[in-house]
């Protein structure tokens, strides 16, 4: 399991809180470029890659809404485990946010 850094997580969900069309994406491409570096190894990783992917190509508001759906659940199964106390509560608001992120797109 990959050390989850505390001040990635805060930095990530303020950015996810002023929502997700109000964050720049050369700003959007360094969040994930951190995240994909912590998590180096991590199927989770890859997701986060593909995200990358699709905002570097400009992909449809709707492929990255159901990429940022799927990162938000991977988000949760994924990096709660052996996380306990305050990480892992953060790391479930990230997982909602991203899923809220997904939704706000679609509308």
């Amino acid at each position: 399991m990959a050390d989850i850094d505390q001040a990635n997580i805060d930095t990530t969900i303020a950015a996810l809180e002023q929502g997700i069309t109000a964050i720049p994406i050369e700003q959007a491409m360094t969040v994930l470029e951190a995240w994909q570096q912590q998590l180096q190894g991590l199927a989770i990783a890859d997701d986060l890659g593909e995200l990358k992917d699709a905002l570097r190509k400009g992909k449809s508001a709707d492929a990255i809404a159901n990429l940022l759906t799927s990162l938000g659940g991977d988000t949760s199964s994924e990096l709660t485990i052996d996380t306990s106390g305050e990480t892992a509560a953060k790391i479930r608001q990230l997982s909602s946010l991203l899923t809220q992120a997904g939704a706000e797109l679609r509308s």
